[in-house]
């Protein structure tokens, strides 16, 4: 399996964003920058020179290209030399597997209120969300009847979320009592390409599969739908 790095995943999510286009390597390394919230260039505090981000520069950017190549879920035009998305449900798959949704950490919380008022009570909190699994999914189509909430909030605001979630009567809970998850995530690209359903910030497509197939059982039928959607560019 191609290694899966945070930079890397960013570039798979520019190229199932442009799934449908022909792109370069360079064009591809810039569309990945753009995403991750950086470019090339990095500068840190008290430095007078940027500090190069390897990772996003055009070697590695080259690497993962050739690897996605060689795995037959790319290909290229030999006349043109571009490439493009051969088998975009097999990267989704890659992502999954790349990334376990039950690994990753959350923030559990009880809310009183049913499933779509808390929705709304995330939204209204005015902060960087975007709802995956259940809470991402039911949005696009109604399939489950759950009261179990999901979604990324950027990293660095867990407390600004304590104090507003604590003041509308949620609690901090255990796992099994929650059903209120928050997901700290450094993936400027999750709230940035979160797309728009029905008012709510919904994480990207391929996050939102790669997530409802790892999280099993309904959720990866909810995926399998969705998926052909998609697939098909009916979503």
């Amino acid at each position: 399996m191609v290694e899966l790095t945070e930079k890397r995943l960013v570039s798979l999510l520019w190229i199932l964003k442009n799934k449908g286009k022909k792109w370069s390597i360079s064009e591809l390394r810039r569309g990945a920058a753009a995403m991750f919230g950086k470019d090339d260039a990095v500068y840190e505090k008290n430095t007078q020179f940027p500090i190069m981000d390897l990772a996003l520069t055009y070697g590695p950017t080259f690497t993962f290209v050739k690897e996605l190549e060689k795995s037959g879920i790319i290909v290229k035009d030999t006349k043109t030399a571009e490439y493009g998305v051969a088998r975009a449900g097999d990267i989704v798959k890659m992502i999954s597997l790349a990334r376990p949704f039950a690994g990753l950490k959350t923030l559990n919380y009880y809310s009183p209120l049913e499933f779509s008022k808390t929705l709304k009570l995330v939204q209204e909190s005015k902060l960087p969300h975007s709802f995956t699994v259940f809470a991402g999914s039911e949005i696009y189509r109604q399939y489950v009847k759950t009261d179990q909430v999901h979604v990324y909030i950027r990293e660095g605001e867990e407390e600004k979320w304590s104090k507003y979630l604590l003041s509308k009567n949620c609690l901090k809970a255990q796992k099994g009592q929650a059903n209120l998850f928050l997901i700290p995530t450094e993936q400027e690209a999750f709230f940035k390409d979160a797309a728009k359903v029905k008012g709510y910030s919904v994480a990207p497509m391929p996050i939102l599969l790669s997530d409802l197939l790892g999280f099993g059982g309904l959720a990866e039928e909810q995926a399998n739908f969705l998926m052909e959607e998609w697939l098909s560019s009916r979503l």
